[in-house]
């Protein structure tokens, strides 16, 4: 028995030994996880580099032509027969058109020479040179322009044939033409449109309505009846275009006196006296010249580029940009104390037992007028008593201002900083550089405003 208990044997268990490799892997593989977790559950800031740049206006309109114009009415009744161009020069006395009831006089004229109608080489030249214009601007989304060239062809071979030396002569009409002379100086056309008497004092917003816009021309009449309007007179060489603008280009045009434009009817450019106004809640541009306006007389509506340099300065998105209030402070109540020597104020309060108490609190400038800065700083709040340092004065803080600005995030951190606006479109705004309190070139900004709050670290 002793021998069998003898051969009982018992296994020796070695105590479990931890593994250092597997416990630094399994921190390091948590550590990793967590972060993977924030980085996709946390909200991203990305930076935007701020840059010098430019942005180019949109600058081509199409505005309307307002002028001094007097409508002429026929005196009689008969066949028409026009002496000048549409949109010539005519003198005072000169004969602008000639009625003539039977409608056969130049029948007459042409059987008196023998069916030839002489001309000399000057005039042949003339009737050249209009072929040659209609030729070199003819298309055909202008087919109409047919008909003017028509008109403009029978007025000039009817001012060629010197038919106003022959109206001088009251027998060479048979006593039957009746000439019309020009009461003034002045430009004559051959058509109207209702907006003769349309003034920039008068004007609406409805008149920019191409589509609606209508004009009788003259010319395509034969005859007329005593009444009938027969030729308009531009009476002078002053002239306006108003064009409809947006708020933010009429701001930015209302310290313009004289602009340059370019026309794109004839690419030709002139300077304009310039000034804005507001009418029913929509801004214009008032753009007034005192010559060329022969070479538009029969237009009522004009395309033009106003000839503005672009705007320059730092570009930035306008998805950067913000807004914060401030409270406004007398500047001489700012003074410099704690253990920075940073700004701050004296600010006076209460404690709980009655007792007043003056302490100096630290804040941060961000603009300043001649009088005012604007300030900010924690346990500072509208109503908020203020003392003058070395005097007896308060001052209550209540006057808040907002100002535009980034989130500057060179440090890590957001901080917000102001901007001057220069110009800005859809997507981008130009800011004046080198504003106090404001940002830099190569500065890095929050490229989204909305996903930041001041103070906030940027990882």
């Amino acid at each position: 028995m002793a021998d069998q208990r003898n051969r009982k044997v018992v296994r020796y268990r070695k105590p479990r030994k931890i593994n250092i490799g597997i416990v630094v892997f399994c921190i390091i593989f948590i550590y990793l996880m967590y972060f993977v977790y924030h980085y996709i559950t946390d909200t991203h800031i990305s930076a935007y580099e701020v840059t010098q740049g430019s942005i180019a206006q949109n600058t081509v309109f199409e505005g309307m032509i307002l002028r001094d114009e007097t409508v002429y009415y026929a005196s009689g009744s008969g066949y028409i027969h026009y002496y000048y161009r549409d949109g010539s020069k005519a003198g005072v006395g000169s004969c602008v058109y000639s009625l003539d009831p039977t409608g056969d006089f130049y029948q007459r004229m042409a059987k008196e020479n023998d069916g030839d109608l002489p001309i000399s080489d000057e005039s042949y030249r003339q009737l050249e040179e209009v072929a040659h214009q209609f030729l070199e601007n003819y298309s055909d989304n202008g087919f109409w322009k047919v008909y003017q060239f028509r008109y403009d062809m029978e007025a000039t071979l009817l001012e060629a044939l010197n038919a106003r030396q022959q109206l001088s002569d009251p027998a060479a009409a048979g006593g039957s033409l009746q000439m019309e002379n020009a009461v003034k100086d002045g430009v004559v056309v051959y058509n109207r449109d209702g907006l003769e008497d349309v003034t920039v004092d008068n004007f609406t917003g409805d008149l920019f309505d191409t589509q609606s816009y209508s004009k009788e021309n003259f010319m395509q009449r034969e005859s007329v009846a005593a009444g009938d309007a027969v030729y308009k007179m531009i009476n002078s060489e002053r002239w306006q275009v108003v064009v409809p603008v947006e708020e933010g280009l009429a701001f930015d045009l209302a310290e313009e006196e004289n602009i340059e434009v370019r026309f794109w009817k004839d690419n030709t450019t002139a300077w304009a006296k310039a000034s804005t106004l507001q009418r029913d809640g929509a801004w214009y541009l008032v753009l007034e010249f005192q010559n060329s306006m022969i070479r538009f007389a029969t237009e009522r509506y004009l395309k033009l580029e106003l000839l503005l340099t672009d705007t320059s300065g730092l570009k930035i998105p306008n998805s950067a940009i913000t807004s914060k209030e401030f409270l406004m402070i007398p500047k001489n109540y700012i003074t410099k104390g704690g253990d920075s020597n940073a700004y701050g104020i004296l600010k006076e309060s209460r404690t709980e037992d009655g007792r007043t108490v003056v302490e100096f609190t630290q804040v941060t400038l961000f603009y300043e007028t001649e009088d005012f800065y604007y300030i900010d700083g924690e346990g500072i709040h509208p109503g908020d008593t203020v003392l003058l340092p070395d005097s007896n004065d308060r001052y209550v803080l209540k006057e808040i201002a907002s100002l535009d600005g980034v989130y500057n995030i060179n440090k890590g951190f957001a901080v917000f900083k102001r901007i001057e606006k220069l110009f800005e479109n859809e997507e981008y705004t130009i800011v004046e550089s080198g504003t106090s309190y404001g940002i830099s070139m190569y500065d890095h900004i929050a490229l989204d405003s909305s996903a930041v709050e001041e103070n906030d670290i940027i990882h």
